[in-house]
């Protein structure tokens, strides 16, 4: 790929897609970015900004801005008293999706908005030309004589075909293109959901601020944790005060009971399989919640729930497709969609930062594309059966956590093999 200037497709315009997006701008390749939804506005996630993302920060944001919580080097662990009972030391930078995105936009395709209010300046004439496009569903793929065609509808109507030198698929955990290449590969809920929110930081305790902001925070229970951290507020606001304290709280829900019928139906009676959205929960649905964790939670944990506002649940899954190149070498799955991590280990966006990074040396010239592939799923691999045995750990307890523990464990010594064979 190395040398020539390429027309690229890349399917889903969240965090994954542009991070690809504003590597392929900058080598000169023109893109072409598609998202379904009709707009993407405040997820109202935190995310973890591990060592890639960090790395890809440094080298390609021009905005020069800030983007994560500057925090105490450790995790304390907090019993039903509110009270530290042990600290781990490690040094976690925490941000916010929205506040990446809306970087990444202005690194993109010079997006303005209140996160970051001027474009940030960069040679353009290295540049190849972008769009960012919502409202387009890719319906087909077709490979032929080097090329990708690429069939899509418009929300508002109509649609196209796209003739592409390189699609990346980018389009998340429930990616489209992965289901065309792999229509029985099923995407699997593995028991428990973690429920999500924020509340700025101005209107909790003192107590609660003075307890929680400063690092991240744990707490275990039967059948369940919860983990809570700082992350930034309104336009990616560091300022103490106005950031935002953010909960993810896991609970086990068996698939097809009650509560779990109950949990994924929406203010409109529509049943999700995998995530209710912020402001379509139903009202009782999340008052139960708020009852629960008064009686369960450590009081600057409860706290935090009660004042949510606009809590979202997302039910955990596992998917993992077993190749990232396809269409010899045209079609590529990337983040996500090629492996969707349970979020104990905090990688989704860190992979989705490895994949560009390394896709930057294949058109250098620096890597073939084997290679490329070799080392984002061994990261995959990895990453994967790490979040697994966590999440065992924290949900099941001990016993169930061994058979997962056993082939994480495998997965290591055949990294290590490999590495010594090459």
């Amino acid at each position: 790929m190395a040398g020539k200037k390429l027309d690229v497709v890349i399917v889903g315009g969240s965090l994954t897609g542009l991070l690809h997006g504003v590597v392929l701008k900058r080598l000169g390749h023109n893109v072409r970015i598609l998202e379904r939804s009709t707009s993407l506005n405040d997820q109202g996630a935190g995310i973890l900004a591990r060592e890639y993302l960090q790395n890809f920060f440094s080298k390609h944001d021009l905005c020069h801005l800030p983007f994560y919580v500057p925090s105490d080097p450790r995790i304390q662990f907090l019993n039903k008293e509110a009270g530290i009972i042990k600290v781990w030391k490690a040094q976690l930078r925490m941000t916010s999706w929205d506040n990446v995105y809306y970087r990444l936009r202005a690194n993109f395709d010079g997006f303005e908005s209140d996160y970051v209010e001027e474009r940030p300046l960069e040679d353009k004439s290295r540049n190849g030309n972008v769009s960012y496009e919502y409202g387009c569903t890719v319906t087909d793929l077709k490979y032929s004589d080097g090329l990708v065609t690429v069939t899509f509808e418009r929300s508002g109507g109509g649609g196209g075909t796209l003739h592409a030198d390189l699609v990346i698929a980018a389009d998340g955990a429930g990616s489209r293109i992965r289901r065309m290449l792999y229509p029985k590969l099923e995407r699997k809920y593995v028991g428990y959901a973690a429920w999500r929110g924020t509340t700025v930081e101005s209107e909790m305790s003192e107590q609660a601020k003075t307890l929680l902001t400063t690092c991240c925070n744990y707490f275990n229970h039967k059948d369940g944790h919860m983990l809570l951290y700082t992350i930034p507020g309104k336009n990616g606001s560091l300022e103490p005060g106005e950031r935002l304290l953010n909960f993810v709280w896991y609970c086990n829900y068996t698939e097809g009971s009650p509560e779990y019928v109950d949990l994924l139906t929406d203010t409109e009676g529509h049943k999700h399989r995998i995530t209710i959205p912020m402001g379509k929960m139903r009202p009782e649905v999340w008052s139960a919640q708020k009852d629960y964790a008064k009686g369960l939670l450590p009081a600057p944990f409860a706290e935090l729930v009660v004042k949510t506002k606009q809590p979202f649940v997302q039910c955990i899954t596992d998917v993992s497709a077993p190749k990232a190149v396809h269409f010899e070498g045209k079609l590529l799955l990337t983040g996500d969609a090629l492996c969707s991590f349970r979020p104990h280990v905090g990688a989704s966006t860190n992979q989705a930062a490895l994949n560009a990074l390394l896709l930057e040396k294949v058109m250098k010239g620096e890597m073939t594309l084997v290679e490329w592939e070799n080392e984002c799923l061994q990261y995959a691999k990895i990453t994967s059966r790490t979040g697994v045995a966590l999440g065992r750990w924290n949900q099941y307890g001990f016993w169930r956590t061994l058979s997962s523990a056993f082939w994480l464990v495998q997965a290591y010594l055949v990294m290590y093999i490999t590495k010594l064979w090459r």
